[in-house]
């Protein structure tokens, strides 16, 4: 069942902006309305801190495995060794 949606939002965009909006949104199969609700629902969602890399994956093309390139930043750790004596 479709979501019935009867708020409208007018935004001003440059051709150069809305060609870009277009192209983003065709990639991902989406048509432009579709995408930026997409999007905001994402965002809104997310801490801030996965938000910006929300935004560098889309920023690099979508096709970036973010997981992998960030491994070695959140992988884990060995434990530290205690220094207390026992």
């Amino acid at each position: 069942m479709a979501i019935e949606r009867k708020n409208s939002f007018h935004l001003l965009l440059s051709d150069d902006e809305l060609k870009l909006l277009r192209l983003l949104a065709e990639r991902d199969g989406l048509n432009a309305s579709d995408y930026l609700r997409s999007t905001l629902r994402e965002l809104a969602g997310a801490p801030p801190h996965l938000a910006q890399i929300f935004r560098l994956r889309a920023a690099l093309g979508g096709s970036v495995d973010l997981a992998a390139a960030l491994e070695p930043y959140t992988g884990k750790r060995p434990p530290k060794k205690s220094t207390k004596a026992k």
